[in-house]
């Protein structure tokens, strides 16, 4: 949690929370920026939390993103007042809500689902010729999920939960750089 801003170049971040994981809370000022490293992010131990949540501005611009909103409130996986921007890295974000992503330079894919999915299990994403582009184990429960790799581009996607194909819409389409759909 800080007043201003925050920046992450690199190392291996463990965030077990009873509210949210990473907080930026100057409204409109604060800038959450993510260079590097491998952040694993669980913000379910309490009654409400956001992954990661900017009272200004998200960037992420590399390393590896996974972060679990608590499963029981209407909070996100990556949640930002002012805009989220992903120029790269891995992103796997889970929640109940979707925070709009304002563009950047890589493609991202957001799943809505009517009913809640199961945390602690494993999800895989695959292209229209059925290799896995990724495959992420959200730590709670959820009904929305924004994925984002520099592996996603423009085409047909299936996500599966073990061995079942998942039936649920992509709300936004696939975001392309820039903001495109």
């Amino acid at each position: 949690d800080t007043e201003l801003h925050l920046t992450i170049n690199g190392g291996v971040i463990n965030i077990e929370a009873a509210n949210d994981g990473i907080n930026t809370n100057e409204v409109g000022v604060s800038v959450t920026t993510i260079n590097g490293g491998t952040l694993q992010i669980n913000a379910g131990l309490g009654a409400e939390g956001d992954g990661i949540d900017s009272n200004g501005w998200l960037v992420i611009n590399g390393g590896a993103v996974t972060a679990a909103a608590c499963s029981d409130s209407g909070d996100a996986g990556i949640d930002a007042t002012m805009g989220i921007t992903i120029n790269g890295g891995t992103v796997a974000a889970s929640g109940n809500m979707y925070d709009q992503i304002d563009g950047g330079a890589q493609n991202y894919v957001v799943f809505s689902f009517a009913s809640r999915q199961n945390g602690g299990q494993t999800y895989t994403l695959q292209n229209a010729d059925g290799e896995t582009v990724g495959t992420w184990t959200p730590a709670n429960d959820f009904t929305c999920l924004v994925v984002s790799s520099p592996d996603l581009t423009a085409g047909d996607y299936t996500l599966w939960q073990g061995d079942t194909q998942l039936a649920g819409t992509m709300s936004d389409g696939v975001g392309s750089p820039g903001g495109g759909r």
